[in-house]
C-alpha cells in the first residue's frame, strides 16, 4: 500500500469543500424563493393600501375645500347685502346645485351685531361621515343700517334746505 504525506490528503479535502460550496452557493433554495415572493406580496399590499388612503384623503381635501371656498362665497354676498342675513335650510346653490347650504342669523348681546353662520355640505352623501364646512361672522344689523342711513339722509336734506333759506334771506 502507498502512503499519501498528509498534506495532499489535506488538499485534496479542501478542493472537495470549495468545490461543495461553488455548487450550492450557484442559485437559491425554493425556501428561499418562497420567502421572498411571500415578502414581495406583502409589500405590494402595503403599497397598495397606502395608494388607496392617499386617493380617498386627495378627494376628501378636495371636497373640503370647495365647499370652504363656497361658504365664504356666501357670507362674502351677505355682507355686501345681496343676500339677505334670514335664516334658510338646505338651499342649493344656483351655480352648483349639488351642495347646498343653511344659514343660522342670530342678534348678539352687542347693539347692532348679528352672528351668521353658514354651513355648506353636499347635497346628496353616499358617505359614512359627510364632509360639510362652517364659517361663522360677526356683521352689522342691516335693519339698523338703514334705519341709520335714512335718518342720516333726512338730516342731511334738511341742513341744506336750512342753508338755503338762510341765504335767501
Amino acid at each position: 500500500m502507498i502512503r499519501t504525506p498528509r498534506s495532499h490528503v489535506a488538499a485534496s479535502l479542501r478542493d472537495a469543500s470549495s468545490v461543495s460550496r461553488q455548487h450550492a452557493s450557484r442559485g437559491l433554495t425554493l425556501l428561499e424563493v418562497i420567502l421572498a415572493i411571500a415578502i414581495l406580496g406583502g409589500c405590494m399590499a402595503v403599497i397598495g393600501e397606502l395608494v388607496r388612503m392617499g386617493v380617498r384623503h386627495a378627494e376628501e381635501a378636495r371636497e373640503q375645500t370647495k365647499a370652504q371656498l363656497l361658504c365664504e362665497s356666501k357670507l362674502e354676498e351677505m355682507a355686501a347685502g345681496i343676500t339677505p342675513l334670514e335664516g334658510a335650510s338646505a338651499v342649493p346653490f344656483e351655480l352648483d346645485p349639488e351642495w347646498t347650504y343653511t344659514i343660522e342669523a342670530a342678534a348678539l348681546d352687542q347693539q347692532g351685531l348679528m352672528q351668521v353662520r353658514v354651513t355648506v355640505q353636499p347635497a346628496e352623501s353616499e358617505r359614512l361621515h359627510p364632509i360639510f364646512f362652517t364659517l361663522t361672522r360677526w356683521m352689522l344689523d342691516p335693519s339698523l343700517a338703514v334705519n341709520e342711513t335714512s335718518t342720516g339722509s333726512m338730516e342731511g336734506q334738511t341742513e341744506p334746505s336750512g342753508s338755503t333759506d338762510d341765504t335767501s334771506n
